[in-house]
């Protein structure tokens, strides 16, 4: 997992109608994103990171998802990279859960913890143990790759402000086969393809 806070490419008719700060995101990630074997983490958490310091722009951003816990969605395509804007309330986790694509989080205002995972054992027997805390002022970045994507993140209650952060995932994570964990109990269990999985940690497992 990278935690360090790009890259040009030329602008595709699929940008055209998105407002100059994200268009210019996309078109910074696009060489990034298709690089192989894996994506340039780094250059695409630094591009996330360049937007995540526009809070004039994304202030109405902020304000059209208001004090509720949910996302927003700022660039959604059938496939590919997609962004949104994402909020926890006081003291929400989310659950612990992979995106079986690549991943980048910012901050744009607030303090949101991010929490990386590693699984011990196997089948039964399987247990999440956390692998890494930060804690993500505005403008930090993180950035993960599949398989070691597993993760959580929100507002832990004492650690300041709740955040608003930007999220940029490789593709649409519900397209895929993924696994989502109650860290209480250990469990885990599939998600399907179409399933989002719980919003936050604190709701039972299914």
């Amino acid at each position: 997992m990278s935690t360090t806070t790009g890259s040009d490419s030329a602008a595709g008719p699929e940008f055209a109608d998105l407002d100059a700060p994200v268009r210019t995101l996309f078109e910074q990630i696009g060489a990034a994103a298709a690089a192989t074997p894996s994506p340039d983490l780094e250059a695409i958490g630094q591009a996330l990171s360049e937007l995540a310091k526009q809070v004039d722009y994304l202030s109405s951003w902020v304000k059209r998802l208001g004090n509720t816990s949910g996302a927003l969605k700022m660039h959604a395509p059938e496939r590919g990279p997609r962004l949104q804007i994402v909020h926890r309330l006081e003291a929400q986790m989310g659950a612990i859960h992979d995106h079986r694509t690549w991943v980048a989080a910012a901050p744009i205002v607030g303090l949101e913890t991010h929490r990386h995972y590693r699984i011990i054992g196997s089948g039964p027997s399987a247990r999440p143990e956390l692998a890494e805390e930060v804690e993500l002022d505005p403008a930090d970045h993180v950035t993960m790759l599949p398989p070691d994507d597993f993760h959580s993140h929100g507002h832990v209650a004492g650690r300041g402000s709740p955040s608003y952060v930007l999220i940029l995932t490789g593709d649409d994570q519900t397209r895929f086969e993924r696994t989502e964990w109650d860290l209480a109990t250990g469990r885990h269990r599939t998600l399907n393809p179409g399933d989002r999985g719980r919003w936050l940690d604190s709701e039972p497992m299914p």
